[in-house]
């Protein structure tokens, strides 16, 4: 080799190695939308918003941006409206004859987000992970049948590197004055379907459930998959850890997988009838998507002071081919 070849080469400088992307955090302000929010990013494309207002996740889209959850197009993002579509959060009330906000206030007020860098007790995801934190330890005045009582309500969502979408709550009675007080809690899921006649949903079989629209009326699923016709409104009672929905023309299937602290799960559509009842929804929009909600409702939870409650959910979500 010439001595000019050997200059080529070592003064050769190989390229530097490729940037690596990392999942990202970023806050944002939508005037239409609801305020403020955080949007989560995972460098194959997947993303998730959640709102300050209510803690509430109202995006989560695959790797192709193909959005999972439901939003309605006539949503009010007014306080104190709650925001038909995404995921509220339900607590410390579910829908009862009790004579308040059906659901709860968690849903309806502004949260804060907060860094838990020094929680033991909850350690940070890995950096591949995208996450937020938020907290919420104030009730509003004029909430009844719930008074006097200190709380904080933790909320963690994390956009793990393949799309899963995991929400931890976690609820800690910080009364001073002794007493303990009891809560129910949903996360009150909307998903996305290209129509709720090819919806079906799958985990539930042979389960005993209340009938909501029957004055609560308790009967047994004998079908080998609930299918939608009509209005429903149930809530299963000790299901599995894992549900799953099925879209069959999307060829698509979501799995929510839960722990044993969310026991029960609430399936609902309005149907026509209830949704043109309804100011925040469409008409036609109850085509478009059904509630599957992991919940303790049923299964009421009492806290003494010092005590916590841990519930968590996480959203997968795999493309299927039909075999011939």
């Amino acid at each position: 080799m010439s001595e000019e070849s050997l200059d080529a080469v070592s003064s050769f400088t190989a390229p530097p190695p490729p940037v690596q992307q990392r999942p990202t955090c970023k806050a944002a302000v939508r005037v239409d939308r609801g305020g403020p929010y955080i949007i989560l990013r995972q460098p194959k494309g997947y993303s998730a918003e959640i709102l300050i207002y209510g803690a509430q996740v109202i995006s989560w889209k695959n790797e192709r941006q193909q959005e999972l959850l439901f939003l309605s197009k006539k949503a009010v993002y007014r306080p104190p409206h709650p925001i038909r579509g995404g995921i509220p959060i339900c607590f410390p009330k579910f829908f009862g004859k009790e004579n308040m906000e059906k659901h709860g206030f968690a849903r309806i007020r502004l949260w804060q987000t907060e860094t838990l860098a020094d929680d033991a007790v909850f350690p940070l995801p890995t950096p591949d992970n995208a996450y937020v934190d938020f907290v919420l330890n104030h009730m509003p005045r004029d909430f009844p049948d719930w008074p006097n009582h200190r709380f904080e309500l933790r909320l963690r969502v994390i956009l793990g590197p393949t799309g899963d979408l995991t929400m931890t709550s976690r609820v800690k009675n910080v009364n001073t004055n002794g007493e303990p007080f009891s809560f129910k809690f949903a996360y009150h899921t909307y998903f996305s379907v290209s129509n709720i006649r090819a919806t079906q949903i799958e985990g539930l079989q042979t389960l005993d459930y209340l009938d909501y629209l029957e004055d609560h009326e308790q009967l047994t699923d004998e079908a080998d998959a609930i299918t939608f016709e009509d209005e429903l409104d149930r809530v299963y009672l000790n299901t599995p850890d894992d549900i799953f929905v099925t879209d069959r023309e999307l060829r698509r299937t979501i799995t929510i997988h839960k722990d044993a602290s969310l026991p029960e799960i609430v399936v609902w559509n309005p149907w026509d009838i209830e949704a043109r009842d309804m100011d925040d929804l469409g008409d036609e929009e109850y085509r478009e998507f059904v509630c599957v909600e992991a919940a303790a409702i049923e299964t009421e939870i009492t806290l003494n002071p010092n005590e916590e409650w841990t519930g968590t959910q996480r959203l997968s979500v795999e493309e299927y081919i039909d075999l011939i």
